[in-house]
């Protein structure tokens, strides 16, 4: 079979009318409709931290601000003069919406120590009995831009409220306990990083302690003394991570109390997730994000029509598609987040119809069963780096191949996307046809753009 070799620039078809929004997403049903947009000041840290480029600013400037930017780059790309480009969805919620932290651990610097005594930050016990005011061996929060140094917080308004209540105590549990933290320089300490993540209908917890070594007896007493504190951890767990490189987490997680993984419910499916497995931060905008694609998808026009969910994480678009009619097969490179979305597909009745594969994308072409080689539909969802070259090459050949299939774009890293549309568009024939931004991170400089391609 001949490989689609590079086509010369083509004249970009008649461009349709609007190709899915038959009516505006903020009038569909089952989209959650956006707060009132702030103008408060609410962070006192934006200029050690940088991770938040718009908050203390109007919400709808940063929006305008950041989508501008990505037309930019789109323009730079060739792309932006082929397709419609229609306006940002804004978020639902423009603080409290991140329902995940990852936050490094290190060792308190002098200027920390100094800082908690001036704001004279005291202990309390569960019954509210005052302690004496404990010396910082902790610094938890994020790296400032270009470096490790970590930016000490005990709030940041971008967490949802069970997220920064735990963060508020988990700071004195750490103190008053015999754990270490990691020190890079030496290579000593025991807890590298934690991670926590809150449902967003249910508030519940899950926590992942990144550690050096085996420390459940603690960790277990750690997560007790939360408990009795008030915070809803459902699920707690560690991760053996001995590697000095810089990666979060190790190959091993190990459940400490509770359950196996957090509850979750978007779109009227639930779902539950492993302590590494990817799932959108920001489960507000991702039920907007997620009816889109699935207006976009649609009813397949024969039952069972294939449909490819590349980079699936826990399966929540496979599991959409699969309830269109479709029979999807999802590829992941997480193990963790594959077992999770087989047993997703259970939860939600639609096993038959939602298959997984784990592997790399770039690797899986010889493991795609029989069944699944000619997709009608490929949706990706790649990480900020986008797409290997040769994944791209092979989208291109079967889209070249079925001239009635549609490809659909899914990423957080616009420079990624335009890259990767126009190398897909010169290989295949297909043209990109309308994009859209959601914005998935109010406050940064980040949207989640979506962009449809198919034949002219």
């Amino acid at each position: 079979m001949k490989r689609p070799g590079l086509r010369k620039p083509r004249t970009q078809g008649t461009l349709p009318r609007n190709i899915y929004r038959r009516q505006p997403l903020l009038r569909r049903p089952g989209v959650v409709q956006p707060e009132h947009l702030t103008t408060e000041p609410v962070c006192g840290i934006k200029a050690l931290c940088g991770a938040c480029k718009y908050v203390n600013q109007d919400y709808k400037d940063g929006l305008h601000g950041k989508f501008q930017a990505g037309l930019k780059v789109l323009e730079e790309s060739g792309l932006q003069h082929l397709a419609r480009i229609l306006q940002p969805v804004p978020s639902p919620r423009q603080l409290g919406y991140r329902s995940l932290f990852k936050l490094a651990v290190r060792p308190a610097t002098t200027s920390q120590n100094q800082a908690t005594s001036a704001n004279h930050r005291v202990a309390s016990t569960p019954s509210d009995e005052p302690l004496p005011v404990l010396p910082e061996r902790f610094a938890v929060g994020l790296f400032a831009a270009g470096s490790h140094d970590v930016v000490d917080m005990d709030r940041c308004p971008l967490h949802t409220p069970p997220l920064e209540a735990l963060l508020r105590d988990l700071r004195v549990e750490l103190n008053m306990s015999t754990l270490t933290p990691y020190d890079e320089a030496t290579k000593t300490g025991q807890l590298r990083y934690i991670t926590a993540r809150s449902a967003h209908l249910t508030g519940e917890l899950m926590v992942t302690f990144v550690v050096t070594e085996a420390l459940k007896v603690e960790l277990r007493q750690l997560v007790a003394n939360l408990q009795r504190r008030g915070h809803r951890i459902n699920s707690a767990h560690m991760n053996l991570n001995t590697d000095s490189g810089n990666a979060i987490f190790g190959a091993e997680s190990v459940r400490l109390s509770g359950a196996d993984r957090l509850r979750e419910r978007l779109c009227d499916l639930d779902f539950e997730i492993g302590p590494t497995a990817f799932f959108q931060i920001n489960p507000w905008q991702a039920i907007n994000l997620y009816r889109r694609i699935e207006s976009i998808a649609g009813r397949p026009s024969t039952p069972g029509q294939v449909a490819w969910d590349l980079y699936s994480g826990t399966g929540q678009i496979s599991l959409m598609l699969a309830r269109q009619g479709y029979r999807v097969l999802g590829i992941e490179e997480n193990p963790g987040a594959v077992a999770d979305a087989r047993l997703n597909a259970k939860r939600n009745h639609l096993e038959p119809s939602a298959a997984f594969i784990a592997a790399r994308v770039e690797d899986a072409a010889q493991l795609v069963p029989a069944w699944a080689t000619s997709p009608n539909l490929i949706i990706a969802n790649p990480s900020r780096r986008g797409m290997a070259d040769s994944t791209r090459r092979h989208i291109a050949l079967l889209l070249a191949n079925n001239p009635g299939a549609r490809f659909i774009y899914v990423s957080c890293e616009i420079a990624s996307m335009a890259r990767d549309i126009k190398i897909l568009s010169e290989l295949s024939g297909f043209q990109l046809r309308q994009v859209e931004p959601f914005d998935m991170f109010p406050q940064t400089d980040n949207m989640e753009w979506l962009a449809v391609l198919s034949r002219p």
